[in-house]
């Protein structure tokens, strides 16, 4: 039997949007530094589109260590014991930065 490597079909066709409908969150944690955050589907909706979970932890990079290499991002469901205990980060506002091009030209 062949090996396989990767996700499978059904996880990678889990995208953000029926995580959402599901009332999962997104736990993403660095493996170098051991720092886990927890984030809505709908916030990460706006940043990173309806993609799947395999393809959220690269547009990310960690705040401690500054690594993109050793994130790992997956579904949670929350327990209802976990409610008014689960720390959740909340998308406040995105913003952006504004970076000048110039270019030479002859006066």
């Amino acid at each position: 039997m062949p090996e396989q490597n990767g996700l499978t079909r059904r996880q990678r066709m889990h995208t953000l949007s029926k995580a959402e409908g599901t009332r999962q969150i997104v736990k993403i944690e660095c493996m170098y530094c051991r720092i886990t955050h927890r984030y809505r589907c709908r916030d990460l909706l706006q940043l990173c589109g309806d993609v799947p979970i395999d393809e959220i932890s690269p547009q990310f990079y960690c705040e401690k260590c500054k690594k993109k290499e050793y994130l790992r991002a997956e579904f949670e469901l929350p327990w209802p014991a976990d409610t008014g205990k689960l720390r959740i980060r909340k998308l406040v506002r995105i913003k952006t930065v504004l970076k000048p091009v110039w270019k030479d030209d002859f006066y």
